[in-house]
């Protein structure tokens, strides 16, 4: 898959990655926007010792479910949503 992937402080570089292999009771989704916070600005600057590089940042995505149940479904991924 193709990713922006944060690499140190104000360091960006869009490269592939392994895409994810669901695991039982999860889907995977072809996100097609992502949205960026303030919260991953402050990783991009350096700021966020929660998140070392590499990472790739955003975490308020939209798509289409690629695998799983429901698939085909659009779908907005709340990343507050735990089990």
């Amino acid at each position: 898959m193709r990713a922006l992937l944060y690499t140190g402080p104000n360091q960006m570089e869009l490269t592939d990655l392994p895409a994810p292999i669901p695991a039982a009771g999860e889907v995977l989704v072809a996100v097609h926007a992502v949205g960026i916070c303030g919260s991953d600005m402050h990783a991009y600057h350096g700021h966020d010792d929660r998140r070392p590089a590499p990472l790739v940042l955003g975490h308020e995505a939209a798509g289409i479910v690629a695998e799983g149940p429901r698939k085909g479904q659009a779908v907005a991924i709340n990343p507050l949503v735990v089990d």
